[in-house]
């Protein structure tokens, strides 16, 4: 999606949620989920906004974080992958809902490059 798109879909897109990304099969493994494909809620994106302070541009990074930053095992049923752009360091943490496996964006947010050492210091690696 272009950022005209996520602008449509941060104004309009109440109660809505949208297929984002795809994990890999050892992810979705790893997290017990019923599918790859990574869900986006509305009022998520609009709490990334309004809390985080993110516009339409940013939330094309979502893909690319998941795709391409590094995968860290930080909690039960959770990943966490870091990745830096063009506009810095962005994390963005999926959770598998209990109930019905699927995978969710839990948090999307700018980081810092101390908090990525941090964290990939911390907990076990997933893919580099």
């Amino acid at each position: 999606m272009y950022p005209r798109d996520w602008k449509l879909f941060l104004e309009a897109g109440h109660g809505k949620e949208i297929a984002i990304a795809q994990l890999s099969r050892a992810m979705t493994i790893h997290l017990g989920a019923s599918s790859e494909r990574v869900y986006l809620h509305h009022d998520y994106a609009r709490k990334a906004v309004e809390k985080h302070r993110l516009g339409p541009e940013h939330f094309p990074l979502i893909f690319d974080t998941v795709e391409y930053g590094r995968a860290l095992a930080d909690r039960e049923a959770h990943i966490t992958f870091l990745h830096e752009t063009a506009l810095g360091w962005f994390q963005v943490t999926v959770k598998r809902a209990m109930e019905s496996r699927r995978i969710y964006v839990a948090t999307f947010y700018r980081t810092s490059a101390a908090e990525v050492v941090r964290k990939t210091k911390r907990y076990p690696l997933l893919r580099i």
